[in-house]
């Protein structure tokens, strides 16, 4: 091979690399997904916020059934306090970017080990087709 054809192949397959790196970042640039799934997350991530600061409002006894989610109202049950719906934006159908948030308290504490001083929560995020795109999952102690 002379010095003319290796200079030649490196201009060729420096063109073909630039050509598919710019085609890679505008395909991800027009693309949806990255930015869905970020919204996902932080709509996760505030309803898990708000699950675990009712842990601290109602005690670890009263964190049960439907009275672990602030988005739903509680009654008076026994020494558990009665508790409105919060209206915390992550609640409201309108800020959620059109996704379902599907929170579930386990109270065997299963992902512990089955340790009864600790109930599991798992909040899924899901698009309108019901494509799962966040999960995030917590442990609240009996602290």
């Amino acid at each position: 091979m002379t010095l003319i054809e290796v200079i030649a192949f490196i201009i060729i397959v420096g063109l073909l690399v630039s050509g598919l790196i710019g085609g890679f970042s505008t395909t991800m640039r027009g693309s949806g997904a990255p930015k869905q799934v970020t919204q996902a997350l932080q709509v996760a991530q505030e309803r898990m916020e708000l699950i675990r600061a009712r842990k601290d409002v109602v005690g670890f006894a009263c964190f049960t059934g439907t009275r672990f989610d602030p988005c739903t109202a509680a009654a008076l049950v026994g020494s558990c306090p009665a508790m409105p719906a919060s209206a915390h934006p992550a609640c409201n159908a309108a800020t959620t970017f059109g996704f379902t948030v599907t929170p579930v308290l386990d109270e065997t504490g299963a992902c512990m080990g089955g340790d009864v001083n600790y109930k599991c929560i798992t909040v899924t995020v899901t698009d309108a087709g019901g494509t799962k795109l966040s999960e995030l999952q917590s442990a609240v102690a009996n602290y």
